[in-house]
C-alpha cells in the first residue's frame, strides 16, 4: 500500500458489491480496504485513515447512520462520507446530509465505475 494514493474504505455488508466497488475504485488508483459491518467499518476507519468512506446504511450490527454519527464524532477521522444505499425515501437522503454525510449516493442509480466518478468529483480529482 502506498501512502499517496488516495484511501477509499467500503463499509457494505452484501460481499459481491464489495468486490464490485473495491474493483472498481483499484481501477482508478485507489488503495482500498473493505468491511462487513458497522462496527469493524469504525475500526478499520482509526487504523486506515481514509480520505473517503463509502457507507452502507442497512447493516447487521450498526446501521450506517450509527456508523456515520460514530465517525462524524470523531474529530481524528476527517474522512468524507458517501452513502451508498438503496434507499429512496426523500427522508432517508434528508437525514443522512443533516447528520454530516458528504454524499447521497443510490445504488441503484450508479454502477460501480460511476461511483467512483462521482467520488472522485466529491475529491476534486
Amino acid at each position: 500500500m502506498s501512502d499517496n494514493k488516495t484511501k477509499v474504505l467500503i463499509i457494505e455488508d452484501n460481499e459481491d458489491l464489495n468486490e464490485m466497488f473495491k474493483t472498481a475504485f483499484e481501477a482508478k488508483g485507489y488503495d482500498v480496504a473493505v468491511s462487513l459491518n458497522g462496527m469493524d467499518g469504525i475500526t478499520k476507519a482509526a487504523e486506515f485513515k481514509p480520505d473517503v468512506i463509502l457507507l452502507d446504511i442497512m447493516m447487521p450490527q450498526m446501521n450506517g447512520y450509527e456508523v456515520l454519527s460514530a465517525l462524524k464524532n470523531n474529530t481524528s477521522l476527517p474522512s468524507k462520507v458517501v452513502i451508498n444505499s438503496n434507499l429512496e425515501q426523500e427522508g432517508d437522503t434528508q437525514k443522512a446530509m443533516s447528520m454530516g454525510a458528504d454524499l447521497y449516493l443510490k445504488k441503484s442509480e450508479y454502477t460501480p465505475f460511476e461511483a467512483v466518478e462521482k467520488v472522485d468529483e466529491l475529491l476534486g480529482k
